[in-house]
């Protein structure tokens, strides 16, 4: 089987960011650098009541991702509370998506939905139809749960107008992995590939020393092209419209690097026929290396694991891993959210609905492991958003034990995103259909971009 050389990697995901607020006191006397700052103000929930408890419980339980999660916590619900009654309704994928668009916005349906980044074709239109509950109010005053013990970020994914519509579980970060003697080999330092110009500079010269080499990590069998557009879409931040001021928002320049650098990778012999994952862990001669996206949707969430694993590979072959982190456009770290919940406002059984969503929020579930299924973590790819669960959840007694100072490097790196979003299909569909022509060389900037913009316009006020 031909060998390819995989490149050095680059990006994915995350947009939206904490909403603190730091004042200044105003005293003229007292110059401005040296003003005091004033202490964070905590909103003032103690108008809110939590809802009472109706004694039930109602859940749909859709696909195996789902259950995995779901019924753990469920069990748990169950030990903590036996006097609620858990009416469970296991759906297919298609049936769940169905029945929560049509019965939700009846005041129908189950009182906690789980739901992955594709469940809605975009959850921000859906955030802003006011349909699921505030749940700033019931962190404020639960004093069991704080918003501090979480990644903050990823969990401000969920906030529009103020208002906290969905509570993110898991979630995934563009930790990228080259090699010392790769970076030797273009003259670079990984700290020049964690910024937009030096990430772009960086594929450049590899490009050119390797022209067939692909952008990202090469599984095979399908043409990356479009998967490069949205990852390098995701890694540089692009969130195209601000659903609160109702604008478009996209910084031509950048968006044209971001394509441009698509445009340059783009192979139109691509061989879809060949599964280049099964070249791995052979990195091809002269110093091609396929470089890691983490976590790796195929192993069970683990993605230390696989770290790990790629690490002895190349130190056996005399090779420094080096890990790095692609900048967004606005020099942050963008994650996505993978799974998140959220509590319908027409919901017959909100106290149930915020005692299950609180498990699916513990350590228990965040950090914990299934035994049905090799003590893998429960989420099946992603990391988990409570900080004290990330170590735990990369560490299974069937595999690896981490443990360490680059365990530990590793762990401040995929709990330190700037930013989250939640990627509308709709976005993917524009860029396929008006930006690739450009990439593909079929037509012009001009051309293209025009018509993009048109659509996103188009859309944003459907």
């Amino acid at each position: 089987m031909k060998k390819r050389i995989l490149s050095i990697i680059l990006a994915l995901i995350m947009l939206l960011s904490a909403l603190a607020g730091c004042g200044k006191t105003g005293n003229p006397a007292i110059p401005e650098d040296n003003l005091p700052e004033a202490a964070e103000t905590e909103p003032d929930y103690s108008w809110f009541s939590m809802p009472e408890d109706t004694g039930k419980l109602m859940i749909y339980s859709p696909g195996n991702l789902y259950s995995s999660i779901l019924n753990p916590a469920i069990e748990i619900f169950k030990q903590l509370y036996p006097d609620i009654e858990v009416s469970y309704e296991i759906l297919s994928n298609e049936e769940f998506e169905t029945r929560i668009r049509t019965e939700i916005p009846a005041g129908k349906g189950p009182d906690l939905i789980l739901m992955e980044d594709t469940t809605f074709p975009d959850i921000y239109k859906t955030m802003q139809t006011d349909l699921f509950e505030d749940l700033n109010p019931y962190f404020g005053t639960d004093g069991e749960i704080a918003l501090s013990e979480f990644v903050r970020p990823v969990m401000d994914a969920g906030v529009m107008n103020g208002k906290r519509y969905v509570a993110p579980l898991c979630y995934k970060v563009p930790v990228l992995m080259t090699t010392q003697s790769i970076l030797d080999e273009i003259g670079m330092t990984a700290d020049e590939l964690e910024t937009c110009d030096g990430f772009c500079e960086g594929a450049k010269r590899f490009k050119g020393k390797y022209p067939d080499s692909t952008l990202f990590f090469d599984i095979g069998g399908i043409d990356p092209t479009l998967s490069d557009v949205c990852a390098l879409y995701q890694d540089f931040g692009f969130d195209l419209i601000n659903h609160e001021t109702n604008e478009v928002e996209l910084d031509e320049g950048r968006f044209r690097q971001c394509l441009d650098l698509a445009k340059l990778y783009y192979d139109p012999g691509y061989d879809t026929d060949e599964e280049a994952v099964w070249d791995i862990p052979y990195y091809g001669a002269g110093g091609g290396l396929h470089l890691k996206l983490f976590p790796y949707d195929s192993f069970g969430g683990n993605s230390y694991s696989i770290y790990f694993t790629s690490q002895t590979f190349l130190g056996n072959d005399g090779e420094e891993p080096v890990l790095f982190l692609p900048a967004n456009q606005h020099d942050g770290v963008t994650a996505q959210m993978i799974l998140g919940a959220a509590i319908p406002k027409g919901a017959a059984n909100k106290s149930s609905a915020w005692k299950l969503l609180k498990i699916l929020l513990s350590n228990d579930i965040q950090g914990g492991h299934d035994p049905k299924r090799f003590n893998n973590s429960y989420f099946w790819v992603g990391l988990p958003v409570r900080l004290e669960s990330t170590k735990p959840m990369l560490t299974s007694e069937s595999g690896t034990t981490p443990d360490g100072p680059e365990f530990d490097e590793y762990v401040r790196l995929v709990q330190s995103p700037t930013e989250a979003v939640i990627l509308p299909q709709m976005y993917i569909k524009y860029l396929k259909e008006f930006m690739l022509p450009y990439v593909y060389g079929e037509k012009p900037w001009d051309d293209c971009y025009k018509k993009f913009l048109n659509a996103i316009e188009l859309y944003k006020d459907e």
